[in-house]
C-alpha cells in the first residue's frame, strides 16, 4: 500500500490522501467490484473517493473493438489524416511544444494506424473529434493488445452511480465514485467553473471541443491549468474545481501501466509492433486501476 498527499489549494486548506494496491491486469469480464472489494475492504471509510481508470473499465466490461478488421482505408481519410497529423499537428506542437510526447505518438505511428484510429474516431465522435492528433473522442489503444482499443462508456454517470451502490451493498460504506481518464481538460486560470474538454464528459460545466479543444488549450497554455478528465462522478455535490483536482491526484497515483501512449508501450515491452502484442502481455506490469482518495479536514 502506498500513501501519497497532496494539498489542495482552497479556502479550507484540504489535503488529499491516496491509497492505492497492486492490481492484475481487469480482462473482459473482470469483476471490478469484487477486484475493489477484495483490495481495499478493510481500507474504505464513508466520504471516500474511488477513482477509476476509465480504460480498465471498459475494458473489464468488453467495451473494446478491433481496429484490425477494417481491413481498408479510403484514400481522402488517409490524405486527410496524414495532413491533420503530420502536417497541422507535427509542425504545431513541434514548434510550440518541441519536447511534447504527444510528438513520439504522431512521428512514429504508421500512417495506416492513424487513418484506422481516425476513422473510427469519425464514425463516433465526427470531424470535431477527426482533428484530434490521438486518442480521438477517447478512444484509446494503450494497454490493450493487438490492434484492440477501448471505446468510451456510453452512459458514464449511470455507471459511475451502480459502482456506488453495489460498494455501498457490499460493505455498507457511503463513498463517491469518479471515473477519470488521462486526455485532457483545460480549466481557465481565472474561472473555477467552466473548463474545455478534448473528449466527452458528464461532469457538468465541462465542455467537449475534441481536436479544438486541444489547439485551444495547448496554443493558449498561458492562459489555462490542464488536468486529466473526470468522465462521470456520482456522489456528494462538489465543485468543478475541486473534482478535477481530485482527478489530477488520482491520475499521479494511478500510473500509467505501460506508459503513456502506445510508442511506450511497444518500447516497455519490446515489441516491434501492435500484432505482437497479446493478451498474456497484460499482466507484466502492476496496474492501478482503481485508487482511494481521503479527502483531509484540516
Amino acid at each position: 500500500m502506498i500513501d501519497g498527499v497532496l494539498e489542495l489549494m482552497d479556502k479550507c486548506k484540504r489535503s488529499l490522501r491516496g491509497i492505492k494496491r497492486d492490481f492484475n491486469y481487469w480482462f473482459p469480464g473482470t469483476n471490478i467490484i469484487n477486484e475493489i472489494v477484495e483490495a481495499y475492504g478493510r481500507h474504505i471509510k464513508d466520504g471516500d473517493i474511488i477513482a477509476i481508470s476509465e480504460k480498465a473499465l471498459c475494458v473489464s466490461k468488453g467495451n473494446i473493438y478491433d481496429e484490425g478488421i477494417i481491413k481498408r482505408i479510403d484514400p481522402i481519410t488517409k490524405i486527410a489524416s496524414k495532413i491533420v497529423n503530420k502536417f497541422v499537428w507535427g509542425k504545431l506542437l513541434k514548434f510550440t511544444f518541441p519536447s511534447n510526447g504527444a510528438m513520439s505518438v504522431i512521428e512514429n505511428t504508421p500512417l495506416d494506424l492513424v487513418a484506422t484510429h481516425k476513422k473510427l474516431g469519425l464514425r463516433y465522435g465526427g470531424p470535431i473529434h477527426f482533428l484530434k492528433p490521438y486518442s480521438e473522442y477517447g478512444i484509446d489503444a494503450t494497454n490493450l493488445p493487438y490492434r484492440y482499443v477501448s471505446l468510451p462508456l456510453k452512459d458514464a454517470e449511470r455507471e459511475a452511480r451502480k459502482i456506488r451502490i453495489e460498494i455501498f451493498k457490499k460493505l455498507n460504506r457511503k463513498v463517491n465514485v469518479l471515473i477519470v481518464d488521462t486526455d485532457r481538460t483545460f480549466k481557465p486560470k481565472n474561472l473555477d467553473y467552466i473548463a474545455i474538454s478534448t473528449r466527452p464528459s458528464s461532469i457538468h460545466g465541462i465542455i467537449d471541443l475534441g481536436g479544438l479543444g486541444y489547439i485551444i488549450g495547448k496554443v493558449f497554455s498561458h492562459k489555462f491549468i490542464d488536468y486529466p478528465t473526470p468522465v462521470a462522478y456520482s456522489g456528494i455535490p462538489m465543485k468543478l474545481v475541486e473534482i478535477l483536482r481530485i482527478t489530477k491526484f488520482a491520475d499521479k497515483i494511478m500510473g500509467y501501466g505501460f506508459g503513456r501512449n502506445i510508442v511506450d508501450m511497444l518500447l516497455k515491452l519490446g515489441k516491434e509492433n501492435f500484432d505482437e502484442v497479446k493478451w498474456m502481455d497484460m499482466n507484466k506490469v502492476k496496474h492501478h486501476p482503481a485508487v482511494i482518495v481521503r479527502i483531509m479536514e484540516s
